[in-house]
């Protein structure tokens, strides 16, 4: 596992390491407010320190920076009290987080050079830059009569950087779940490989008026009791991150 000697005859020591962790990210709508388009790949790397209290159970810590985020879908309006046209919005989400992990790690006494462990607990996140790219497309807009939202084909316009500060909260808590093994090689040296599940634990979204979804392809509507015509249902979004993770990792 890659303790001294002495450290070994009482099951206690602690343990560091580096390690880089792309993942696989997607998002998790709540609420009808966007719809899921796929998963798109980040990348993270970060700091590892074990604090083992027995030759088996260790207090599992450091610092992670990652990205995550996944694609969604959703609709929004020309304005907020008139809607005289609508967007049919594909986003790619590209967030940011400096997370500090407080795990629980059980492990095996080694077996042949390597040690396997198991690791649950939460993730403390904040967000340090937030943006996406931004593919808007022409949905429906109202008749001559103006009773009436009509549909039209679908243009999709130019892919746009956008920034999601504003739309972002800041803390993120997550919770984390992991599988690995540690191969030791020599002394203290050892190659760690696992797979991470970390996902957020409550809405990340603020202040993201958005029309709501039955689906990425229809929108709720309402009847309006002073027209009598059927309207769309403004929203906010909300929502969670996550990603699996692929870890690998070099510990002294």
């Amino acid at each position: 596992m890659g303790l001294l000697p002495a450290q070994e005859a009482h099951g206690q020591g602690f343990h560091l390491g580096l390690n880089i962790a792309p993942n696989t990210a997607f998002a998790d709508a709540r609420e009808f407010s966007h719809q899921r388009d796929g998963a798109l790949a980040h990348f993270g790397y970060g700091f590892i320190f074990d604090a083992l209290f027995t030759e088996t159970y260790a207090f599992g810590t450091g610092v992670n920076i990652f990205y995550t985020g996944g694609r969604v879908v959703y609709f929004e309006g020309s304005n907020a009290d008139d809607v005289t046209s609508i967007r049919r919005v594909q986003l790619d989400q590209k967030l940011q987080y400096v997370e500090i992990p407080l795990t629980f790690k059980m492990r095996t006494k080694e077996i042949g050079y390597t040690t396997y462990y198991g690791q649950f607990g939460v993730g403390l996140g904040l967000n340090v830059r937030a943006e996406g790219t931004r593919v808007a497309s022409e949905f429906a807009v109202q008749d001559s009569s103006g009773l009436q939202l009509e549909p039209t084909p679908l243009n999709p316009g130019d892919a746009t950087l956008v920034s999601l500060v504003d739309q972002t909260l800041l803390f993120r808590p997550s919770l984390i779940v992991g599988l690995g093994m540690e191969r030791r090689f020599t002394g203290t040296t050892a190659l760690a490989l696992g797979l991470r599940y970390n996902n957020a634990l409550r809405n990340q979204y603020q202040a993201f008026p958005i029309l709501q979804s039955a689906s990425s392809e229809d929108l709720l509507l309402t009847i309006d009791e002073a027209t009598n015509v059927e309207v769309p249902v403004a929203g906010q979004m909300k929502g969670k991150t996550g990603q699996i993770e692929l870890c690998i990792g070099l510990m002294f």
